[in-house]
């Protein structure tokens, strides 16, 4: 099972940038987290309270303890666009400050996945496998009926949209950097299969052996950070496409006029704002805020 922290940072960020209600997705994070669990899997009445529970205090933890250090990343983005610094460099350390974000909410989900992970009954696990491997097969259909072509032709589509609801229109210059970045970055869907192949039959051996916390905690922590197990050509390939990617986003700032510039800005200032006006119900206990301090 995904994590629903992981969750938070995604679905908050690209709320903010697509134009939808930052708080509304925010306020609506723990619902959303136990719809999508249970449609991998059918909890339980004591399992549901159980993830509910902790995405009560996660939720509480996190508002009280993290938003404003969301808002000074955001604020930092924005300044460097103004001041024409949002170069490569800029760029991949934003995308380390992302990824850190994400591994402090990460290693808070363990201990829950942990303790639902342990609760499966046997029809729970077939559900979860099963559920797995549906995804699976459709990430192997699609890398046996996809072209290279077609690979190209959906990241090409897929950057375009996301870079139309940041900075709005590409023009011409734009999409024809686009287009070269799209060729020659490669396509990682196999390497995708493969790992995905890998990791079914570790989480199978992992929930056969449920009844070890021990064991379990470790195999989930493992799967929270899938890229230490990535081979050698998956890591070389993941780097390389990286550094495609941000060249091509330095170029494409470049090549943004004052209208793409003015866009972006106005997106960032307002998802600052948004997440400015998100009050948390309650306050959050002294021994989270002491823990959030120390960390």
């Amino acid at each position: 099972m995904r994590n629903w922290l992981r969750v938070c940072a995604v679905v908050v960020v690209l709320a903010g940038l697509s134009g939808c209600g930052v708080r509304t997705a925010y306020n609506n994070l723990d619902w959303l987290t136990v719809r999508w669990v249970d449609q991998q899997v059918s909890l339980n009445a004591e399992q549901r309270q159980l993830l509910r529970e902790f995405l009560d205090e996660q939720l509480l933890w996190h508002c009280a303890t993290q938003l404003a250090d969301y808002q000074a990343w955001i604020d930092e983005m924005r300044m460097d666009l103004l001041a024409y610094r949002l170069d490569r460099d800029r760029l991949a350390e934003h995308g380390r400050t992302a990824a850190a974000f994400g591994r402090m909410l990460t290693e808070r989900s363990i201990p829950i996945l942990t303790d639902l992970a342990a609760s499966l009954d046997d029809d729970q696990v077939d559900e979860v496998l099963a559920s797995f491997a549906e995804r699976t097969e459709e990430v192997r259909v699609a890398v046996e009926e996809q072209s290279p072509e077609t690979m190209a032709a959906e990241r090409l589509d897929s950057m375009d949209r996301a870079l139309r609801r940041a900075i709005g229109r590409t023009n011409a210059a734009q999409k024809e950097r686009l287009q070269t970045w799209a060729d020659a970055v490669t396509a990682t869907q196999p390497y995708h299969l493969r790992q995905r192949m890998y990791w079914q039959d570790r989480i199978a051996a992992a929930l056969d052996r449920r009844d070890d916390r021990t064991f379990l905690e470790g195999e989930i922590a493992a799967l929270l950070r899938p890229e230490a197990a990535w081979s050698d050509e998956y890591r070389a390939v993941m780097e390389r496409n990286r550094g495609l990617t941000l060249d091509a986003l330095e170029d494409v700032l470049e090549l943004a006029d004052q209208r793409h510039r003015n866009r972006l800005s106005a997106r960032l200032h307002r998802l600052n704002s948004d997440f400015e006006r998100l009050s948390c119900e309650g306050e959050a206990p002294p021994e989270l805020l002491a823990a959030a301090e120390s960390s």
